[in-house]
């Protein structure tokens, strides 16, 4: 389900997802069993089977997001500089 206003980039695939309004992504892109809106995500990434939405963020190039099956359960990170991560 795509709700707008939303851009998506040529080749970019949407699988059994949603994506949420003010959302841009770019081409190549793969987004699957998960929800984004209000985000950019820009090309070569993906984004598969995450448990809640993604919103608010930036995803840069080359980038996967995917949920683990490893436990136990923990956040893994590789943060740039000056970067900001909220957790809830």
């Amino acid at each position: 389900t795509i709700r707008g206003p939303a851009i998506i980039g040529e080749k970019t695939r949407i699988l059994n997802s949603y994506v949420g309004p003010f959302t841009s992504i770019y081409h190549n892109c793969l987004i699957e069993e998960s929800e984004i809106e209000h985000s950019i995500m820009l090309e070569h990434s993906t984004v598969r089977g995450l448990p809640h939405r993604l919103e608010d963020s930036l995803i840069g190039r080359n980038v996967e997001v995917a949920r683990s099956p490893l436990k136990p359960k923990a956040y893994r990170l590789m943060l740039g500089d000056n970067s900001s991560v909220g957790v809830l």
